[in-house]
């Protein structure tokens, strides 16, 4: 075999297991589940005055608080169990006001918040 052979046949070789290791790092990182150790709020209308949110669940705790704030006061609070891997819609009887609105979820020591004005 040529050098230039040798040469062409080790750069296609470190070419296609580099691609491999890459791709394989990338499809587990984008899994959404493979920490498994947090979760998302978000609000089911965000550009209307509902204050009605969810919360997505990737955690192994299944239990969370949550506070609807105005100021510093708390107007409404609840406990809502979330299963891992699952997604849960919390509807509030309260719609907005003039003030800026925060709902606060906690789950253990990790507590996430989200604001509407």
């Amino acid at each position: 075999m040529q050098q230039q052979t040798k040469i062409i046949l080790f750069f296609i070789i470190l070419f296609l297991a580099s691609s491999i290791y890459l791709f394989t790092i990338d499809s587990r990182y984008n899994d959404s589940a493979y920490n498994k150790n947090w979760y998302s709020l978000s609000f089911v209308e965000p550009k209307t005055d509902s204050l009605n949110f969810t919360i997505e669940n990737f955690s192994a705790n299944t239990n969370f608080h949550w506070e609807l704030l105005t100021g510093k006061e708390k107007i409404e609070t609840g406990d809502v169990e979330v299963q891992t891997g699952e997604k849960k819609e919390i509807g509030l009887s309260r719609i907005m006001t003039d003030q800026k609105m925060t709902v606060r979820v906690s789950s253990g020591d990790d507590i996430q918040e989200i604001y509407k004005n």
